[in-house]
């Protein structure tokens, strides 16, 4: 296998985050992004489509704001710098698209786009080095 063929699925991007949807309210969405700590809330529609993505930041802002937890949505506060790609891009591309644009947060969607997994910077250091590697072996 080439490094321009090893792609996206073949990462695990099903740790280091957890969903919430648009319409959830924000005491939801704290309690979700509490239980995966240092992680990240991707936010979906009801057809599960990103729409934004969360963290502390976000809630942090919304305190500030003298927000109410209760009946405020999280899509009233989701971050929608997000960079959306599919799980059959190769990571070499991945890479290049990640350096130039710099998002927030990059998800990964499936053939009908919908959210498949969130391409963490752990995921991002993991896929440098194998490009790296690979590139060493000359494959």
């Amino acid at each position: 296998m080439t490094q321009d063929t090893k792609t996206i699925s073949e990462l695990n991007l099903n740790d280091e985050h957890i969903t919430v949807g648009v319409e959830d309210t924000l005491r939801e969405g704290a309690k979700r992004l509490l239980s995966v700590p240092g992680g990240i809330l991707i936010v979906l529609d009801d057809d599960s489509k990103v729409k934004g993505v969360m963290g502390y930041k976000q809630f942090l802002q919304a305190i500030d704001k003298e927000m109410d937890m209760s009946s405020s949505k999280c899509g009233d506060i989701m971050e929608m710098d997000f960079m959306e790609v599919n799980n059959s891009d190769s990571i070499k591309e991945v890479l290049k698209k990640i350096r130039k644009r710099s998002p927030q947060a990059v998800v990964s969607v499936d053939e009908n786009g919908e959210f498949s997994g969130y391409f963490s910077p752990s995921d991002y250091k993991e896929s440098r080095a194998i490009v790296k590697s690979l590139k060493s072996l000359k494959l």
